[in-house]
């Protein structure tokens, strides 16, 4: 196969190491959305339960990272010694 071929696998892991299992989650969840939009048009009412999914999951997503980001840095900071002049 060539260099450009599409390799389902490849793009899945892919999909997966960027935001694991919340990530394609929620994008399940927002290609559902999209899709309903594209169906039934601007003045159809999104699902309550789609709108609170996708919410949730994104918080939880984001959350992490800025957990981790967090945990990082204070990691970073620990390490450093002060500056004795």
């Amino acid at each position: 196969m060539t260099e450009h071929s599409f390799h389902p696998n490849a793009f899945l892991m892919r999909v997966l190491a960027v935001g694991g299992i919340a990530g394609v989650i929620a994008l399940l969840i927002t290609l559902a959305i999209l899709f309903r939009y594209v169906q039934h048009g601007p003045g159809e009412q999104i699902p309550e339960v789609l709108s609170h999914a996708l919410t949730t999951i994104l918080g939880f997503y984001f959350g992490t990272n800025a957990i981790a980001a967090g945990r990082g840095a204070s990691n970073g900071a620990s390490t450093r010694t002060p500056n004795s002049n």
